[in-house]
């Protein structure tokens, strides 16, 4: 490999889990976090400098934003803490949530204004030429969701930059999740790592699931089947559209939790533990269900920090009494659902199908909670039966309009799935697309196996010496090369 290459930025050479870069990256990366891991700042440092040549290597020099938004949530954490009155806590929140609020929008969302602006007011303006930096949405919610702890009081400022520093950056998690919280991170940086037979054998368990979920199921399905249908669904019948849908729902759930997977081995491998990020999702039995199970840390993310706090606001407003025949706590439910799914669809992009997306996910929260309280099924497994199944098409058809380009893309996808739904020709179109349609069975069957035969997995994995372990994931990863496509996919998630 050219070490100027190694050392360089390279914007059409994105750093991914799922390349050639990574495996170098990271076997350079281990040798020196071995040696460093014993002692409490020398493993800092390296995870620091590390870190940050992963995001140089993704970002170029939107490194340099990373360290100036550090130091400052850093330092005004600490004004916060050591402020005397709320009224000074609050100018210093303030500040922060300026800082990273408006960095966010300005980044991600300033040409959805600036179009809007120009479609409202029927004038042509140019748009503004942006790159969102990489990372952006989930380091800058690490980083509030700090500053909110601290002006909460439910943590403490950590006295060492160098720690915060290496919890902000951390690269497993960085480009897109799980979001971390500094009070369950930090204290493991405080600490002598154990990585013992289990924490490997788990490691390579994970890595090797991401890496299959990312590289053989979603990737294949993405390339070969989904995106052509999405860009060009007027081209395909009713029920290939039909099977897009039920595709990219495969397909992101692959991809993203893939992505987690890898990065909370790569973590084990390192000792840290972070929690999971999913929870096999598309086996819930309410919407509510899916959100406890779904992106996982993102949803505690808005709970806590939003959903929460404008819940309890709505209830002092109302003082407990009744308004249009509605009790207070469900109006409460409501309003702050609808405000933060909403927000939710909005983080994932500047787009109105995003925004619409979490209003419909709103929409569905509330009327579950509605229909929950009215209705009572007297046979429990029809109920559950039931439940799963309205579930699951009420997130595939929120993922259809996730997915389009536009509004009226998604409109046109249900028209011909509605409309043009041609059962004569299914067999001639599965046997044309033979290895998709397995593939994506694959991964439904995957994702619905039961835990017990995952557990039988891991327990193999246990008992394997460490020598098979590293064989069996260099396996895994050969496997992948074999049947990658022709381009290595950036992740979904990287987008966001």
């Amino acid at each position: 490999m050219n070490l100027l290459n190694f050392l360089s930025y390279d914007s059409s050479n994105p750093v991914l889990f799922n390349s050639g870069f990574f495996i170098w990256f990271f076997f350079i990366f281990i040798v020196f976090y071995s040696l460093a891991s014993k002692f409490r700042l020398p493993k800092v440092f390296v995870i620091i400098v590390f870190s940050y040549y992963f995001y140089y290597r993704a970002s170029g020099w939107f490194i340099a934003l990373l360290f100036l938004t550090t130091f400052f949530d850093y330092v005004l954490a600490g004004l916060i803490y050591s402020s005397n009155t709320k009224y000074l806590k609050k100018i210093f929140l303030l500040f922060s949530l300026l800082i990273n609020i408006g960095l966010l929008v300005y980044f991600k969302y300033a040409n959805f204004f600036v179009n809007l602006y120009g479609d409202l007011s029927g004038s042509d303006i140019l748009l503004l030429n942006i790159v969102v930096p990489f990372g952006i949405s989930f380091y800058t919610f690490q980083k509030l969701g700090y500053v909110l702890d601290v002006y909460k009081d439910t943590v403490k400022p950590y006295s060492s930059f160098a720690e915060f520093t290496a919890f902000v950056s951390f690269f497993p998690v960085i480009g897109a999740g799980p979001i971390l919280r500094a009070r369950n991170f930090i204290p493991q940086l405080q600490e002598i790592p154990e990585t013992g037979n289990f924490e490997i054998s788990r490691a390579v368990f994970l890595i090797s699931a991401g890496l299959i979920k990312k590289g053989i199921i979603s990737d294949y399905i993405g390339v070969n089947f989904v995106d052509r249908i999405f860009e060009n669904p007027s081209l395909y019948t009713g029920f290939e559209n039909l099977s897009a849908v039920y595709a990219y729902a495969i397909q992101i759930y692959c991809d993203f939790s893939g992505y987690s997977d890898i990065a909370i081995g790569i973590a084990l491998l390192m000792g840290f533990k972070i929690p999971d990020n999913f929870n096999s999702p598309y086996k819930a039995k309410g919407i509510s269900d899916f959100w406890k199970r779904w992106h996982i840390s993102l949803s505690l993310w808005f709970r806590d920090y939003l959903f929460l706090p404008v819940a309890y606001k709505i209830l002092r407003i109302l003082k407990n009494k009744k308004f249009l025949g509605v009790k207070p706590e469900n109006w409460s439910y409501y309003f702050s659902t609808f405000v933060t799914m909403t927000l939710c669809g909005f983080w994932h992009g500047a787009n109105l199908t995003f925004i619409f997306w979490g209003i419909y996910h709103a929409i569905g929260l509330s009327f579950e909670r509605v229909f929950n309280s009215v209705f009572k099924f007297k046979s429990y497994f029809l109920s559950k039966s039931l439940n799963w199944f309205f579930t699951l098409h009420f997130i595939l058809l929120g993922w259809l309009f996730f997915r389009a380009e536009s509004f009226d893309k998604a409109i046109e996808i249900l028209k011909i799935i509605t409309g043009s739904l041609n059962y004569a020709g299914i067999g001639e179109i599965i046997s044309g697309y033979k290895e998709v349609y397995i593939i994506i069975l694959a991964g439904y069957l995957l994702h619905f196996i039961p835990k017990k035969v995952e557990d039988l997995y891991r327990n193999f994995l246990l008992k394997l010496p460490l020598i098979a372990k590293v064989a069996f994931l260099v396996l895994v990863i050969w496997l992948i090369i074999q049947v990658k496509t022709s381009q290595i996919q950036p992740f979904i998630y990287f987008s966001f």
